[in-house]
């Protein structure tokens, strides 16, 4: 279930941006990863809630997602996932512990972009009457979906060195699992 918040949270990165209002998922699509790519970097924050699985996956939880090149930072209720496009860390502050391996690049938001563009269906994003983005529905399986609600969207922001790196000496309690 957390790589397809992971993924859910990309797609908000594909969406964030008013230039989508009245088109189509596939126009829209391709637009806006042409207007994404203009940007240095992107940040999200958003709630997030699972329908159709348990209760408790119902309830909405604040999460943040940062984005930079192949570079991302996904900051979510139970865990983080870290990736600087080569090593990726996932840690989970109530296990005490980060799991390191190499980056997936198929979890780079830009190729996630780039998939979408060839199939975008199972997601629905709603716009309010500005044109921007208020809400994504995202399907993930049958009868479950990912609804993501934008609090907040900032393009261009610099991150201080080491920002997309899980810094292992500011946790010094941190269980360490190396699965490269």
């Amino acid at each position: 279930m957390k790589k397809y918040l992971q993924i859910a949270a990309s797609i908000l990165m594909l969406f964030a941006s008013n230039t989508l209002f009245a088109q189509n998922n596939s126009q829209a699509i391709k637009l806006l990863t042409q207007s994404i790519r203009q940007h240095k970097s992107m940040e999200v924050s958003f709630t997030y809630q699972i329908i159709g699985e348990s209760s408790e996956d119902e309830i909405a939880k604040d999460a943040m997602v940062y984005f930079q090149d192949k570079a991302y930072k996904l900051i979510m209720a139970d865990h983080q996932t870290i990736s600087d496009g080569t090593t990726s860390w996932t840690y989970i502050p109530e296990d005490q512990e980060v799991m390191v391996g190499n980056a997936n690049e198929n979890e780079n938001p830009f190729v996630i972009l780039d998939d979408l563009e060839r199939d975008s269906s199972g997601v629905t994003p709603i716009f309010d009457q500005k044109g921007n983005l208020k809400t994504l529905e995202v399907e993930i399986d049958e009868g479950v979906k990912i609804i993501l609600n934008i609090k907040e969207i900032k393009f261009d922001q610099d991150y201080p060195e080491g920002f997309f790196t899980f810094d292992e000496k500011a946790h010094p309690d941190v269980e360490v699992i190396d699965m490269r």
